[in-house]
């Protein structure tokens, strides 16, 4: 199909909210792709700011040589390698995700069919694979346990600022074991965040304790664990708890396999910031 015709079959289908089965749906379409999701990074915002933070820490990350793909709630807020889906990757990535819709219903039909989210979500994991991105962000503000973007099984788990409810249902979403990165919260689910991450016995970057950002006439400094690691200029338009939970996610991927530098780190925050005004 050309990119015309994707759009057309995935505007045919129901628009409809994620429903309980949306992400075995959304699963059971990547296992028939070959599980194109294991041929990169995949790291899942979630929570107030989740955007912001996920463009920080993919503009560090493409600093670095890794190609970041940001997956957000439709076709068009997401990204490949900070630039829109053209139209040849939209017809290629459709085609096969369309191919996995009519699998679907031929092995599974009692998941029901897709639905667009369905859709879009198996299409980008696709396009991110056929893009070759290193890494790919999953970005879930209000935390919703049913979006079939969270069908991936992640490598690591970024928990935004949030309330106490918002928080648990993001914890819940973790897979065992997995690190987790959380960003700034008030003391007392601060203290809550931390009991529940040592119970599970998890390795955690927990804003507060384990890394924050220190701001001196006009230079902020990224502090990990009471250690300076780079110092750069205050950019416009970014909150400081933002770029920290960036920073910090850009770093726990980059343990993952991806060679990271201080000069890497200023620069990509020096790509997001905004110009001054005249």
């Amino acid at each position: 199909m050309d990119a015309r015709l994707v759009r057309a079959y995935l505007n045919a289908l129901p628009d409809a909210p994620p429903d309980a089965r949306s992400v075995e749906r959304v699963r059971a379409c990547l296992a028939s792709l070959q599980s194109p999701d294991v041929r990169y990074l995949v790291a899942s915002v979630s929570g107030p700011g989740a955007r912001a933070i996920a463009d920080v820490a993919a503009a560090v990350l493409r600093s670095a040589g890794a190609r970041t793909g940001i997956l957000d709630g439709s076709l068009a807020a997401s990204s490949v390698d900070g630039a829109p889906l053209d139209d040849a990757l939209i017809a290629s990535a459709g085609t096969v995700s369309a191919s996995a819709a009519h699998t679907l219903a031929r092995t599974d039909p009692h998941l029901g069919d897709l639905g667009r989210r369905d859709a879009e979500v198996t299409l980008l994991f696709a396009a991110f694979a056929g893009s070759g991105q290193r890494v790919v962000l999953v970005v879930d503000e209000e935390v919703n346990a049913l979006d079939p973007a969270h069908a991936p099984l992640v490598d690591l788990a970024v928990i935004a600022g949030a309330d106490a409810a918002t928080f648990d249902t993001a914890l819940s979403l973790v897979p065992e074991g997995r690190p987790v990165v959380v960003g700034s919260l008030d003391p007392a689910l601060r203290a809550r965040a931390e009991e529940r991450l040592a119970a599970l016995g998890v390795p955690a970057l927990i804003a507060g304790r384990d890394h924050r950002i220190d701001a001196r006439d006009g230079v902020l400094t990224f502090v990990v664990r009471d250690a300076p690691y780079v110092s750069f200029p205050a950019p416009r338009g970014l909150a400081l708890d933002h770029i920290a939970a960036g920073i910090a996610t850009a770093l726990a991927l980059g343990v993952m396999g991806i060679r990271m530098r201080e000069e890497w780190v200023t620069a990509g925050i020096a790509a997001l910031a905004e110009p001054a005004v005249a």
